[in-house]
């Protein structure tokens, strides 16, 4: 009798355990599950990344979660020109090529516990209180894409005693998610980029504009446009090619880019016309932004393909406008307002001599008072071009 009773009280231990087990993994499985939900939701690369590399460490309860993306063409880099990574800088390595991701993944396959000190180099750089991992291979069509990183500072955490079905599935569906965010960024990027330059096109500043205009107006702050235009430029391509006149487009997109701010909007208009939209900038400012621009254009040295050096300039039209001048209440009307000012301010450039930044007040406000920049100086350039 003590025996059978002694018997049933084990059954019930153990059956507890494993009720409260059965609860463990479901609980386990929900969690995994709204994570999962959570990866398909991102619409871009740089949210799933910090979804990955942030909120996997809290989620997980986790002490560190790097990510190593393979990127030889600089597809995803390109994508994350203003991301910064979270600290530390190693949670996110890019490399051009498989030689370190089959070093960790020889067979393409889930690796759990403790890592060799090569290996633990490689997974988790500066980080040697990482006492269990799971490396997870990122794998899309037969073909190693990324590793992610999971460790630990508790032994016991990962072990090859265990399987870890759930874990290879995260896997799988991150590394469709970081190929579709990949993809459909890149085909949304083609649609308003100028491949040339690597400035918006034309199309993509169309639909800014009118972003910028509402902005302007909900917020009582001044949106400064500028047209820029390059002196001559018909002469570069006859006199020197169109592969010469597309590697001087190409450099004047770079300076650009690199001279604005984050918040600036930089397009390619069309052939050697560019459009620039600065948000917050009154007049003033805009001028003065107009002629650093004009000037670093002047001085900007381009050889041809006999390896001579040549220079070219622009003539640069500023408008701008704040709520209080809005006279339309459409404001595709109000933009064709502020385009058409812009415009008529770098004809007036050229007409006065080219290389010099002139403003043009919209219609409804008060015209105001400008010295013109005009620095034309033929001495600056090794070779002329005249009219």
């Amino acid at each position: 009798m003590e025996s059978l009773k002694q018997e049933n009280t084990d059954l019930k231990r153990s059956l507890r355990l494993l009720t409260t087990k059965v609860e463990q993994n479901e609980q386990l499985l929900r969690s995994f599950f709204d994570m999962e939900i959570r990866l398909f939701s991102c619409s871009n690369l740089a949210e799933l990344l910090d979804l990955i590399l942030v909120e996997f460490k809290d989620h997980f309860q986790l002490s560190a979660v790097n990510l190593m993306l393979l990127d030889p063409e600089n597809a995803a880099r390109d994508l994350l020109e203003s991301y910064t990574p979270p600290q530390p800088e190693h949670s996110l390595r890019f490399v051009d090529n498989q030689q370190l991701l089959k070093s960790l993944f020889p067979t393409q396959t889930l690796r759990v516990g403790e890592l060799s000190p090569p290996l633990k180099s490689i997974a988790f750089p500066r980080t040697p209180y990482i006492l269990s991992s799971a490396l997870l291979p990122l794998i899309r069509h037969n073909c190693l894409i990324g590793s992610l990183h999971l460790g630990s500072n508790d032994p016991d955490r990962y072990s090859d005693h265990f399987d870890y079905d759930y874990i290879n599935h995260l896997a799988s569906v991150i590394a469709v998610c970081i190929e579709n965010c990949i993809n459909q960024q890149n085909m949304k990027r083609l649609s308003i980029i100028d491949m040339l330059t690597k400035v918006y096109n034309r199309r993509a500043f169309d639909q800014e504009i009118i972003k910028e205009l509402s902005r302007a107006s909900r917020h009582d702050r001044p949106l400064s446009c500028l047209f820029i235009d390059l002196d001559y430029f018909k002469l570069v391509n006859d006199n020197f090619g169109h592969q010469i006149g597309d590697k001087v487009l190409r450099a004047i997109g770079l300076l650009l880019r690199q001279n604005l701010r984050k918040t600036d909007f930089v397009a390619r208009y069309g052939g050697e016309e560019f459009a620039i939209l600065l948000p917050n900038c009154d007049s003033h400012k805009a001028m003065q932004i107009s002629d650093q621009l004009r000037n670093k254009i002047a001085h900007m040295v381009i050889h041809n393909s006999d390896n001579t050096p040549f220079r070219i300039s622009a003539s640069i039209g500023v408008t701008h406008c704040t709520s209080a001048s809005f006279t339309f209440d459409d404001l595709n009307a109000q933009a064709h307002a502020l385009l058409k000012a812009a415009d008529e301010a770098v004809y007036q450039a050229k007409e006065k001599g080219r290389n010099r930044v002139e403003y043009r007040a919209l219609p409804n406000m008060k015209p105001e008072l400008f010295s013109a920049f005009d620095t034309r100086d033929t001495s600056l350039s090794p070779v002329s071009i005249n009219d």
